[in-house]
């Protein structure tokens, strides 16, 4: 694989774009079609400020993943830290450029949501990931921009930004499960099972569960915007997140695995609400 390409880990920055893409469906139903340049900016804009996340990554971790990652291009020799450090700073000057672009069409919104979201990048990298605790909220805060940004380059937030509340609330509780999965390795981190305790962690992730699973049915009531189709495949994820919750307690692994799954589930609720909705 070329060195560049793997920099940029392009199947990943994929799965952002179409984070975008999907919440603009959702957002907007059949109706996306009409704001098919909107939706194709703003697919491309966090397809590529993606790629320049994962190479800044890479850039800043060089040191260790010459222990961790040695197969990488910068600890590999493939490309120099400065190549790395350019091809980053060229795709997020890209992506700003054409958020800048995007926000003469729908609203400076759209610029303020790219530009929020390349300070948390930074501010991530540079002094909060060995801080998991301020981590895991900006880590959660990043996935509920992508939904939000969906739905503002269709004009339309409200549905979205439940699922951004969701989004936020589920990705922490779910880092947090992961940092009770870790916490035997994670010695040069402060993590919250670390500051507290593996079993006041593990009720703080249950309770950010809780609140995103109470979040969940605002689309059916009192928003009425969507029908009995998305209430009930959403019930489905509720379950699998309430069930996940004494799993945490037990084998942190196998409940970060099935949030995950809950949240796939999710968000398929929401699509299949868009198709069926009103």
């Amino acid at each position: 694989m070329h060195p560049y390409i793997s920099l940029g880990r392009p199947l990943t920055s994929l799965m952002i774009g179409l984070a975008v893409f999907t919440s603009a469906f959702i957002e907007a139903g059949w109706d996306v079609g009409n704001y098919s340049l909107p939706v194709f900016l703003g697919f491309s804009i966090a397809f590529l400020f993606g790629i320049a996340g994962n190479a800044i990554n890479d850039y800043l971790d060089r040191e260790n993943d010459k222990i961790n990652h040695p197969e990488r291009p910068l600890p590999s020799g493939r490309l120099k830290p400065r190549q790395a450090l350019w091809f980053s700073l060229f795709f997020f000057a890209v992506s700003l450029l054409l958020s800048l672009y995007l926000s003469t069409l729908v609203g400076y919104g759209a610029l303020l949501v790219v530009v929020t979201a390349l300070i948390f990048q930074v501010a991530y990298e540079k002094r909060f990931k060995h801080k998991k605790i301020i981590g895991n909220i900006i880590i959660g805060s990043q996935t509920a921009l992508a939904f939000m940004f969906g739905g503002i380059v269709v004009g339309r937030i409200e549905i979205t930004g439940i699922i951004a509340i969701a989004v936020f609330l589920s990705i922490v509780g779910r880092e947090i499960v992961k940092d009770i999965e870790d916490v035997k390795g994670d010695k040069d981190r402060t993590t919250l099972p670390m500051k507290i305790g593996i079993r006041k962690a593990g009720i703080v992730a249950a309770v950010l569960i809780i609140m995103a699973v109470l979040v969940s049915p605002l689309p059916y009531y009192p928003l009425g915007r969507f029908g009995w189709e998305y209430l009930f495949v959403v019930m489905i994820a509720d379950i699998l997140f309430i069930g996940s919750i004494p799993v945490i307690f037990q084998n942190a692994k196998l409940a970060r695995q099935r949030l995950k799954f809950a949240m796939l589930i999710s968000i398929f609720a929401f699509i299949i609400g868009s198709i069926f909705g009103t």
